[in-house]
């Protein structure tokens, strides 16, 4: 098997920069960071060209990357110390999804940020011009993925749009006539019903969410629907190009497709949306229902503001439909990115003779199970484990991962949980994996490391180490950090805001830094819109 031991030598070279041409980049940052000191008032943007010191740009990977506007950083001050995005140019190789979304030009929305949305039009004309290209059309799988995902699109930003009116009602009109606050708002612990519809929060002196976004509607749709295509036009170019297969989820007798099904699911959302953003203007997070020893203390948390947390079934219901809704249809293309680096460990095991059947996979906090399910689909043979440490999240990723089996792989015994291949469904928490040492080949974690403390951050890189074999990988994706979207920077800590306490010392968090101390060496990095995908590598010894 071909696994790295120091510097390793891709296939495919010419997909990322060396590490002298990183090392050129990083040293140039430094000359440009003094000369910005010596000029704030000419600071240049915190993009710079990859031909730096004269270095060669990376040529045109199989998977294509369009090479978008250039972005302006929405940061005025001038920062003499290095940011994250600069220290993992030092540690990972770069795919060219790094450059690209660096590069992208959009803002951070203004729901609960006051942003000045600039315009988008040739970023935008572009990504448009290239869905709309002739040779989609004559591409019957390109004309499927873009009218699924179109009207996916459509459908969340209709259902956010609702959602914020919704609330807007609940906040601006007597709950006696809107009966909003009182029976939406359920469980929330904020509204008393009758005429009080203004507890801890005034219309006279500060706006809803949907004022906000309804002052600028015109461009802040348009700045959505730019991160939207530019995340789907990626997702489609791994797709196209035969690293995982088209979302299983596009199955015309998917239940999402199903009308009855989603209006249940758009009454749930609407309930939640509302409870969620009264407690998000108001900053009162609604007590967790459940006291238990058995729960780290940051466990119990209601995150996002969310009803229950993470511990009940109507929590776990309504998750994947309300992350969906967050980022208007993305979220599971984003995720998709986990697949490249775990797609490349495959590539390395097929040519050393081995097959899905050799390696054994474990997805630490998968949640509902809804990446899994994508994993599956990718690899039906891979023996895997889904662990998390909701019950009721683990309940429901059982359900998903039947439901995907049903649908795709009817008949077939795959063995494990309901024939489904998965072996075990764990509860267990990430810093203490309830597994031998060196039991998988693969450990992948998604959207977790934002919610821990930072030393739990490390407990969980030690535990990942421990349970791989030697020649293994960690895949790590979560939310960007500081520099890897530049025009973000200035804004991007706001997410603390939604009842997320460790979130800004995420964002400035050296993950690389982190994992090598445990003993991993530093893979390979991707960004994808919102999200950042980090691979790691056990030594062979």
């Amino acid at each position: 098997m071909l696994v790295a031991c120091g510097l390793r030598r891709m296939k495919y070279p010419n997909q990322f920069l060396t590490r002298n041409t990183r090392c050129r980049l990083v040293a140039t940052r430094a000359v440009q960071v003094e000369t910005e000191v010596k000029d704030a008032s000419n600071a240049p943007s915190e993009l710079k060209s990859y031909q730096a010191d004269g270095a060669t740009p990376p040529q045109t990977p199989p998977v294509s990357y369009p090479v978008a506007a250039p972005a302006v950083s929405a940061v005025d001050a001038v920062e003499i110390s290095p940011k994250v995005a600069d220290l993992d140019a030092q540690r990972f190789q770069l795919h060219p999804s790094v450059q690209y979304w660096q590069s992208f030009t959009s803002y951070i929305n203004t729901t609960f940020v006051d942003t000045d949305l600039r315009s988008l039009p040739a970023t935008l004309q572009q990504l448009v011009q290239r869905t709309s290209d002739s040779a989609v059309l004559r591409d019957p799988r390109a004309a499927a993925y873009w009218a699924y995902h179109t009207a996916r699109m459509s459908f969340f930003i209709g259902q956010a749009v609702t959602g914020l009116f919704a609330h807007h009602l609940s906040e601006t009109l007597p709950s006696s006539i809107t009966g909003l606050s009182s029976s939406w708002a359920e469980g929330g612990n904020i509204s008393s019903g009758g005429t009080q519809r203004k507890e801890g929060f005034s219309s006279a002196d500060a706006k809803t969410p949907f004022q906000r976004i309804s002052s600028n509607a015109g461009r802040e749709l348009l700045n959505r629907v730019n991160e939207v295509l530019g995340t789907f036009g990626q997702d489609y170019d791994n797709i196209r190009a035969g690293i995982y297969p088209m979302p299983w989820d596009m199955t015309p007798s998917h239940r999402q497709n199903n009308p009855l099904f989603m209006l249940a699911r758009t009454t749930q959302s609407m309930r939640e949306s509302v409870a969620t953003l009264r407690r998000r203007v108001r900053g009162q997070a609604q007590p967790m229902w459940l006291s238990s020893s058995l729960y780290p203390q940051y466990y119990t948390k209601t995150y996002h503001y969310q009803t229950d947390g993470w511990l009940s079934d109507r929590s776990a219901r309504i998750y994947e439909h309300n992350t969906e809704l967050l980022f208007l249809g993305r979220q599971d293309a984003m995720q998709r990115t986990s697949l490249l680096p775990i797609a490349e460990y495959m590539r390395e095991a097929t040519l050393g003779g081995r097959s899905p059947r050799d390696v054994k996979l474990l997805e630490v906090a998968a949640g509902t199970g809804r990446f899994h399910t994508f994993i599956k689909d990718a690899y039906p043979e891979m023996p895997s484990v889904v662990s998390d440490m909701s019950p009721f999240y683990l309940d429901r990723a059982r359900n998903n991962l039947s439901y995907w089996r049903a649908l795709r792989q009817p008949g077939r015994r795959l063995g494990g949980v309901d024939d489904t291949g998965v072996t075990r469904f764990l509860q267990t928490a990430a810093e203490q994996i309830d597994a031998p040492d060196q039991e998988y080949d693969l450990v992948v974690c998604l959207y977790l490391f934002h919610e821990l403390p930072e030393a739990v951050r490390r407990q969980a890189a030690a535990e990942f180490f421990r349970v791989l074999q030697p020649g293994g990988m960690a895949v790590l994706t979560d939310s960007v950090q500081l520099g890897d979207r530049p025009a973000w920077d200035e804004s991007i800590g706001a997410f603390g805001d939604f009842n997320e306490p460790y979130y800004r010392s995420y964002v400035s968090c050296d993950l690389g830094a982190m994992f090598e101390e445990v003993g991993f060496m530093c893979d390979t990095k991707y960004l994808c819109s919102a999200t950042k995908t980090l691979s790691f590598r056990k030594p062979l010894d």
